[in-house]
């Protein structure tokens, strides 16, 4: 709904800009975007134990290991791309001197250092000075020493780094010293940025965070090695079939799994992420070139990014598939989010979780509502400075802004009514066709598959980045986002295509090494079973914060509001406040 507001403030939004008037109105709506995020709290924490169950259970750790090996290659490219430019992009025989370098990048984290001119020393001058670096957030070992000779040095550890973090040996340390270094090469200059690297420093944040090494990897398979000769691998011909065993008369410890079980939430973050960056490309797409949809055709014509010579393609499409392909792009990107809502609902689905109450179903209906109507009150009060209506004779048939208004109200409410009609339908009493003879039911899972299902979403990304990497020069940006596709398939969906790969390899391949091709895969065997969660050898953590702690983090977050408003605190100060009051009441 958020985003559907955005869409219908900005589609309007043809004329100025900046747009003054939608700048003075920026307080209020903050206001009304404050009460959404509390009605999404409430709607969260009504339904705290379906949050607890998605974000703290165990994953298989296929996904995160494949993404791995991808992000990695990946960003190693990102890197070695520039190759033309090392010495002139982060040396102090390029654009930048050392000091320079400083000052124009991290001036205030080296308000302590001294650059040895005009007999001040060179280095940190005190202790103050030390703590206002760590303070951060440009933490590149090339603004202390930055010649050719330090930056070969340096590059050549990131390769090492990145190289053991793709093939997965010791990953719990390599992943951040990659991490390190690749921030460490990235933050020396800012001058060849693009959107592509702070993609990339979320992603690699997040596979940082993760246990990315339990599968497809070199640690995993020393791991395997070791529990084989002691006796305690799950194999697939022996008990468990690789799933692990529990302890039994003839092995008293139980049997390991071959993909031992990690925690999930950081691939639900890489989901997040991007879900967050498409709605934020598609929000900020707005004017009269994309209302037109010939954004596409001057993105494709721009000297600077295309590949080979548009002209001939753009005068056959450039007035109508190329104008469609900018309508759905433009969709797409604003409503992607919703194969995440598909994901978690058809969880929800699958979990049976318990029923919350007539009192609590009530308050979490009223709450949705509430955020419901907080969308439309933005739509509507953001909208007489987006909605412009021509002057004089020529706006005679343009309804004025209350009839528009009242207009959007009417609809909005009138679509929240079919939505929820559709959701108890589609859950209490699902839809039966009758085709050839077949019955189809088109229950809540069916509509999540189709209208939020990856196969659909996931696919018109596949399409659009395919079609930025072959038409268009605009460097790693599509190959790193794509890899986090990865983290929209489970472990047994990426053991099921990578089956089918090996097997077409096979018979193109028949003499393939078995390292390529397994025995089992030739067997036509299904592929390896994900851990048995019910194992007792994994650790459960039955502790819950109250909710007393729940609702003062959400006091403490509002009261934040207040006080940032009113210049007494500085609202990071007030999420360290909150983390420390979670991590606190967490350890007690």
């Amino acid at each position: 709904m958020i985003a559907a507001t955005a869409t219908l403030t900005g589609a309007l939004a043809w004329a100025k800009v900046p747009n003054e008037e939608a700048v003075a109105l920026s307080p209020g709506a903050g206001w009304i975007m404050l009460a959404a995020v509390t009605c999404i709290f409430l709607i969260l924490f009504l339904q705290h134990e379906g949050a607890r169950r998605l974000w703290l259970r165990v994953d298989d750790p296929r996904a995160m290991g494949l993404f791995r090996v991808v992000f990695g290659l990946c960003a190693m490219a990102n890197v070695n791309g520039l190759w033309e430019f090392f010495e002139y992009l982060f040396t102090d025989e390029g654009i930048f001197l050392t000091d320079v370098a400083r000052e124009v990048f991290a001036h205030e984290q080296f308000l302590g250092f001294g650059n040895g001119l005009d007999g001040d020393p060179l280095g940190f001058l005190d202790a103050g000075g030390v703590l206002q670096w760590l303070k951060g957030p440009k933490y590149s070992l090339l603004y202390f020493w930055s010649s050719p000779t330090a930056w070969w040095i340096h590059w050549t550890a990131f390769q090492v780094a990145i190289s053991l973090l793709v093939i997965g040996l010791w990953t719990r340390y390599t992943k951040w010293i990659a991490w390190f270094l690749f921030h460490s090469i990235i933050l020396r200059n800012h001058l060849f940025w693009e959107g592509t690297e702070n993609v990339y420093r979320t992603f690699f944040f997040y596979l940082a965070l993760s246990r990315c090494g339990a599968a497809y990897s070199v640690d995993n398979w020393l791991r395997c090695r070791k529990l084989r000769r002691a006796g305690r691998l799950s194999t697939r011909e022996g008990p468990g079939a690789g799933a692990g065993a529990p302890p039994s008369a003839e092995h008293p410890q139980g049997l390991e799994p071959i993909y031992a079980p990690i925690p999930f939430w950081p691939r639900m973050l890489v989901m997040l992420q991007v879900a967050t960056i498409y709605l934020y490309t598609g929000v900020v797409k707005n004017g009269a070139v994309w209302a037109k949809g010939d954004a596409f055709y001057y993105a494709l014509n721009l000297d600077h990014f295309y590949r080979m010579p548009p002209q001939y393609l753009s005068a056959l499409l450039g007035t109508n598939l190329f104008r469609l392909n900018t309508h759905v792009t433009h969709v797409w990107e604003i409503m992607f989010h919703v194969v995440v809502f598909g994901l978690v609902v058809r969880w929800a689905l699958r979990e049976r979780l318990p029923s919350l109450g007539p009192w609590l179903g009530r308050a979490v209906r009223g709450a949705w509502i509430a955020l419901g109507l907080s969308a439309l009150g933005l739509a509507l009060y953001l909208l007489p400075v987006h909605y412009n209506r021509p002057a004089g004779p020529a706006g005679a048939g343009w309804p004025t802004v209350d009839a528009l208004r009242g207009m959007i109200a009417g609809g909005w409410v009138l679509a929240m009514a079919l939505v929820a009609w559709l959701v108890h339908r589609l859950r209490r009493r699902p839809f039966e066709v009758t085709l050839r003879g077949r019955t189809y039911r088109l229950d809540a899972d069916w509509a999540m598959r189709w209208f939020m299902g990856r196969r659909v979403w996931l696919a018109l990304g596949v399409i659009f980045h395919g079609h930025l990497i072959m038409l268009m020069n605009i460097g790693w940006f599509s190959p790193g986002l794509l890899s986090g596709y990865i983290c929209f398939l489970n472990g047994a969906e990426i053991a099921f295509l990578g089956t089918l790969l090996a097997r077409a390899l096979g018979r193109l391949w028949p003499s393939a090494p078995s390292w390529l091709v397994p025995a089992w895969v030739r067997r036509r065997e299904r592929p390896t079973p994900h851990a048995d969660w019910t194992l007792p050898t994994f650790r459960r953590d039955g502790h819950r914060l109250s909710t007393a702690t729940i609702l003062t983090a959400l006091a403490l977050a509002l009261g934040g509001v207040f006080l940032t408003l009113h210049g007494v605190l500085a609202y990071g100060w007030v999420l360290a406040g909150i983390f420390a009051f979670l991590a606190g009441t967490t350890w007690r």
